[in-house]
């Protein structure tokens, strides 16, 4: 694992998740559900991954798969609960028990999905493994700090931020780089987001938003709550090309 992203699995480099106690235990492989006919798959995969509280089985429960079903692309809902960012295992266990297997098993598109927590775990991912990865769909994703959110902003925006001196962790750095690099060059990796408009995080994505083609945004009025994400999943999913 790169170590500068190392530091994201210490409790305080997320400070929104501080104090959760009696996690679940994590396990080898990394779980999930898979949404796919395995003898006669489709090309194209979308990763599921949850955000704080919610598990792998959440998606199912709130319709996630059907999206899928209806397009034409396989799902995978994974496990991915705090406990492995605080074992600091989530990104070996997606990419060894997840993504590597989807690749052998044919898929020529593989997209990451995630909530929260979730999206901030994708965007780790990315940056880890950008030639894994051919697209990220963010639902209302952390985002790191908010200083360094408004660091960006007073730069002029994401494609002036030069990131010299920032002061912050070394992975929310790293994140934003990626994510600089995703929507300022010709071979970029598609960013997609979505967000409530009354979103406690939506300062920090309405300055990513800023960064992107306004096609790849999608808002609605709601909270951080599944009944924003559900129709912001809907909505993104019809014009999803995969």
């Amino acid at each position: 694992m790169n170590p500068h992203l190392t530091a994201l699995f210490i409790v305080s480099g997320l400070p929104f998740l501080a104090g959760c106690l009696g996690m679940a235990a994590t396990e080898v492989p990394l779980p999930g559900i898979e949404i796919a006919d395995t003898a006669a798959r489709n090309d194209s995969l979308v990763i599921m991954l949850p955000g704080r509280g919610d598990r792998a089985d959440t998606f199912i429960s709130q319709g996630f798969e059907k999206a899928g079903q209806r397009r034409g692309f396989d799902t995978i809902a994974v496990d991915a609960h705090f406990g492995y960012y605080m074992e600091r295992s989530l990104l070996p266990r997606l990419h060894e028990d997840v993504v590597l297997p989807a690749r052998a098993a044919g898929y020529k598109n593989v997209w990451l999905l995630g909530i929260s927590m979730g999206g901030f775990g994708s965007l780790l991912y990315a940056t880890e493994h950008p030639d894994q990865i051919d697209g990220v769909i963010l639902l209302a994703p952390y985002l790191g700090d908010r200083k360094l959110v408004e660091e960006i902003r007073d730069a002029g925006g994401l494609a002036a931020w030069s990131g010299e001196g920032s002061r912050f962790k070394d992975h929310e750095i790293g994140v934003w780089t990626w994510l600089q690099r995703a929507t300022n060059t010709e071979a970029a990796t598609p960013v997609i987001l979505g967000y409530g408009e009354s979103d406690g995080g939506a300062v920090a994505h309405a300055v990513l938003a800023a960064a992107l083609d306004p096609s790849s945004v999608y808002t609605l009025e709601g909270g951080h709550k599944w009944t924003t994400w559900g129709p912001l999943w809907d909505k993104i999913a019809a014009d999803l090309e995969l």
